[in-house]
């Protein structure tokens, strides 16, 4: 697997020059990591298309001081830094994936199988998205002259492009046919995905915050408010309350980190397999349930919100 850097290489070809190069444009905008930025950002409800970005760009050329709102005026205010690392990244792209993938083989079986196509773009707010397992975008925004957060962010992307069986898939889509049954399993599957791809890209302790905010150390502390909710969430679905159930307000990284977390410093880190291989998290919640009720630092997960489904 290689980096695709075609996107970083034509826009700082673009920023560096003192005007607004129309073929320089062209040159960047059909790239595939322009493309797969704009698909996504559409897909995540924030708008975009050619003219917007055209627009944006021209007037970060042309208008001293202005910052556009997909941040490629932070881009352009460390062209030399980027420079240097794009030199970096051509001369040692195969060695950053081999780190990242070193990253996932310490936490899940390295028989794990990921195969997929590596684009750095750079722009909006998301630290990066995989596409349907075969594509993994990474914004370097966020990772300016960051070299070993930008491994980090990438095995975290990478662990989710992982290859996973068809029959595997199947099984687990089973569970989504009753309006109850694919509320719950699509979040706790949600929970044990992100919570095992922050692990490996922060590893046990959570040394400095997530870039993106989705996994802080002050969203750790309120560790118990977030099992509050997620308990509330897993009642209001099991009642079939789905008006009241609020999963945009869920914070669940953090709730998948303290699970992963806990049963990693148990030497429980074996059941991560069953979700990453098997795409089960039955086994690795009742687990978490057990460790908490011997362990009053960890906050639970309640019985009565949760037996429906694990039971």
């Amino acid at each position: 697997m290689a980096l695709n850097l075609d996107f970083l290489i034509t826009l700082y070809e673009l920023l560096r020059k003192g005007f607004f190069d129309e073929e320089g444009f062209k040159r960047f905008i059909i790239t595939k990591g322009a493309r797969g930025f704009m698909e996504h950002e559409n897909a995540m409800g924030r708008s975009v298309d050619v003219r917007d970005i055209k627009d944006e760009l021209r007037k970060l050329m042309e208008i001293d001081g202005y910052e556009d709102r997909y941040c490629f005026h932070i881009f352009k205010s460390n062209l030399q830094q980027i420079k240097g690392d794009i030199y970096y990244l051509m001369s040692n792209g195969e060695e950053i994936v081999e780190s990242a993938l070193d990253r996932i083989h310490g936490v899940i079986s390295d028989s794990i199988e990921i195969k997929t196509d590596i684009y750095l773009y750079a722009g909006g707010q998301d630290g990066g998205f995989t596409v349907n397992r075969d594509e993994v975008y990474i914004n370097y925004l966020n990772y300016i002259g960051e070299r070993e957060e930008l491994i980090k962010i990438l095995s975290h992307e990478l662990y989710h492009s992982r290859r996973i069986k068809l029959w595997n898939n199947l099984k687990f889509g089973r569970n989504l046919l009753s309006k109850r049954k694919r509320y719950a399993y699509g979040l706790l599957g949600r929970i044990i995905e992100e919570g095992i791809a922050c692990f490996i890209q922060h590893g046990p302790i959570l040394i400095r915050d997530d870039k993106t905010g989705n996994l802080t150390r002050r969203n750790l502390t309120l560790s118990r408010n977030h099992f509050e909710m997620l308990n509330e969430a897993l009642l209001n679905i099991k009642n079939g309350r789905f008006d009241r159930v609020r999963l945009g307000s869920l914070n669940i990284y953090a709730i998948g980190y303290i699970i992963v977390s806990a049963l990693h410093s148990e030497n429980k880190a074996h059941l991560l397999n069953q979700w990453t291989v098997n795409m089960n998290f039955k086994h690795i919640i009742m687990e978490y349930m057990e460790l908490s009720r011997s362990n009053e630092t960890l906050p639970e997960i309640e019985h009565e919100a949760i037996e429906w489904i694990i039971y």
